[in-house]
This record gives C-alpha cells, structure tokens and sequence, in this order.
C-alpha cells in the first residue's frame, strides 16, 4: 500500500501530488537491509546521528516509493544499484544541481563562506531566489532528493533563524538558536530541527536563506562573512546512471 503522507509533516511547496507506485517485495527486502545497515552503521559513528535516520524510517519508505513512481517501476538496488534500477545513498553535495537539466558548477562540499546582505544579518545559504538548485530530471538520470533535518558540521554554526522556499512556496523562517548554541558533551557537531521533511521530485527545486548572530548588539554595517558547513541530512534515491561514477563531479 502507498504510504500516505498527510501524517508525515512534508514540505513539498506547491508540489501537492507526487507519483507514487507500491514496492515489490524484493524492493521492501532490499530496502529493509540496506537502510538498516546504513543507520546500524551510522550508530556506530555517533549513536544520536543513527538514531535519527532510524526514527525517518517511514518517511524515506514513502519517498523509494515516490521514486518508484517517476522511475517508470524499475526495480530497487539499494545502496549497490546497477544498470536499469534505481538505487539510494546518503545525500550529498553533488546532488543538487544548478538546473533540472544537470548542470552542475556550484556544489562540491557542504563548506561554504557566505556573504550576508548589506546592513542585515541575513544570507543565502543554498540557491538563491534568482538560482534554486533542483533535483535532476534527465531521462535515466532522474533523483529524487529528501531530507528530515540539517546537520552542522562545525559546532557553532550562528544561526538563529533559517528560511525555506520549496518549489516556489516560501515557508515561514523559524528559530533554530538554542540548538545551533547550546554545546554537547564530546559533539562537534549540530542536528538543527525543520518544521517538516523535504521532498524534492525530478525537477523540483528549493532555496534555503539564513540569519546569522554577528556577535555584536548593534545594527548590521555593510556585507559580514560567514563560514558553515550545513548539511543537508537525508537520502537521495536516483536512477543507476546518475549515482554511477560518470556522473559525480
């Protein structure tokens, strides 16, 4: 049964439907093994940031089977696709691209220096208004992007409020502070909460802008720099061709 995604909190923009086709059993299998291995395995290395993917479990079901649906049924290789399936892996920089057609000049690592607007203390994080960045729609190279929450690699990210546009519906910003501020014993690094998960169809698209605490109790002067590493933590189910070798630039 598809699953049904009114319980699940989706920030879709004005992406109100999205193609969706059951799971065979032999996908569900794959699935169940390969999403399994990847949190068992992800606990080891930190045990709150396996614990959180594993909580998505229902979530990123839902999306292999959104991905199903846009990948004309082919069938489901996990983390080792091969050709004429589509396969997952954690997301990552490469892939979001600057057009729905693949371009791709902008995002190769999560670090980014970033420049706030004149006399304010906000900046664009990723994309911009006038450049989203999408997820691939070219036939046999088609993704699907999804993700429930951001990680902060650096353990102060001086955020205070970020703001999320999803295929041309902006979203109210909210407040991320205390999580961004507040240390953890032992972690460097930040799990800063969303209102609700992202999905991002073949085509879709997004932009997210931030507000920074600058340090000082005065009113913002001129263009301040700002370093991040913010991830996006979630998964990208793609077809074969586009997690082949040929395609990570």
């Amino acid at each position: 049964m598809a699953i049904a995604f009114e319980d699940l909190n989706i920030m879709a923009g004005t992406a109100r439907a999205f193609e969706q086709k059951e799971l065979t059993e032999t996908d569900r299998r794959i699935f169940n093994r390969d999403f399994d291995m990847l949190v068992a395995k992800l606990v080891k290395v930190d045990a709150e940031l396996g614990e959180s993917l594993k909580d998505e479990k229902d979530f990123y079901l839902g999306v292999a089977q959104i991905a199903k649906g846009y990948f004309n049924e082919k069938p489901f290789g996990g983390l080792k696709s091969a050709t004429g399936q589509f396969g997952m892996c954690l997301l990552y920089p490469q892939n979001l691209k600057d057009a729905a057609s693949g371009t791709q000049t902008n995002n190769h690592s999560w670090t980014r220096t970033l420049t706030t607007d004149s006399s304010d203390t906000d900046a664009d994080i990723f994309g911009s208004s006038s450049a989203p960045l999408y997820a691939e729609s070219t036939a046999e190279e088609r993704e699907v992007i999804a993700w429930h929450t951001l990680l902060s690699y650096k353990p102060d990210p001086r955020l205070i409020l970020i703001e999320l546009n999803v295929n041309d519906y902006p979203y109210t910003p909210w407040s991320v502070e205390p999580f961004a501020k507040i240390s953890k014993a032992d972690k460097l690094f930040k799990l800063l909460p969303m209102p609700g998960r992202v999905i991002l169809h073949p085509g879709g698209k997004f932009y997210m802008r931030g507000w920074f605490d600058l340090m000082v109790n005065t009113a913002p002067s001129g263009t301040n720099s700002i370093d991040v590493e913010l991830a996006l933590f979630g998964l990208t189910f793609a077809e074969y061709a586009q997690l082949a070798v040929a395609n990570i630039v």
